[in-house]
């Protein structure tokens, strides 16, 4: 049976790819961007196509109600959450605004848990559903603390999510995606500069260096990402944790060991 997909974050990185490869399956997908008219295809998948405005910082939960409603009147159905809206911010904790943290958090958690209120009605009457949400190894890493800090809160929502949701058929899968080859980690995409300067940590200062360098390291295939996520809400029994790219289970590892060290300590 083909599948219906509500992607958020549609228009480019990963959200397009795995849009795409929804696409490609014969499912079909609502895709929401920051702009009108944005989700741009191949006219041959024109019939399966949904593509609607949302900003996901967008304050009233009405905007993301709106989105499912639509959906559901034109696919009869949503089987598959996709939350991959996002954005970075890489400044220093103590040099950063609270405005500044404020809108990180309203992108990366507060948007997504207002997407999944906004589905869960349609998919508790259908009793069935995945919600995969996109978190990254920096929530099984130390880091800049407030990118870090945010998708640490997107593993724990969707782990919690789980438990609440599992009686209705629902199922959540955490996506921790590595280091992938898409905008995301453009200078002009990321927060580099701080609000408040502070000196002292001007000898440690990285973030100019790493918006620089970024093109050369390791980045995983996008196609492939996406061909997994298709693959994976197929299963009987999905992963609730979703490692993405070469170097993600490494990173994930990483942080189990050093847990299993603290805990050899006691």
């Amino acid at each position: 049976m083909r599948k219906v997909w509500l992607i958020t974050g549609g228009a480019k990185g990963m959200g397009y790819a795995v849009a795409m490869e929804a696409l490609k399956n014969g499912d079909s997908v609502i895709a929401t961007t920051r702009k009108e008219n944005d989700f741009v295809a191949p006219t041959e998948y024109k019939d399966q196509i949904l593509n609607l405005k949302l900003d996901v910082t967008d304050k009233d939960e009405k905007a993301f109600a709106d989105v499912a409603e639509a959906g559901v009147k034109k696919f009869g159905k949503i089987d598959i959450l996709l939350n991959n809206a996002g954005r970075g911010r890489i400044t220093f904790f103590e040099e950063t605004s609270e405005e500044n943290m404020r809108q990180l958090f309203e992108t990366n958690l507060f948007g997504m848990m207002k997407m999944t209120k906004a589905v869960l009605p349609i998919m508790r009457k259908q009793r069935s559903g995945h919600i995969i949400n996109v978190s990254s190894t920096a929530s099984f890493s130390p880091g800049p603390v407030l990118y870090h800090t945010s998708k640490f809160a997107v593993t724990g929502f969707s782990t919690s999510l789980a438990f609440e949701v599992a009686p209705f058929g629902i199922k959540v899968t955490n996506a921790v995606p590595g280091m992938f080859g898409t905008n995301f980690y453009n200078k002009n995409v990321w927060g580099t500069n701080p609000d408040n300067v502070i000196e002292d940590y001007n000898e440690s200062r990285w973030q100019d260096s790493f918006t620089e360098n970024v093109s050369n390291m390791q980045f995983g295939d996008l196609d492939l990402l996406a061909k997994r996520i298709v693959e994976v809400v197929s299963m009987d029994n999905p992963p609730s944790m979703l490692p993405l790219g070469d170097d993600a289970p490494t990173v994930i590892e990483g942080w189990c060991e050093s847990i299993q060290k603290d805990i050899n300590k006691l």
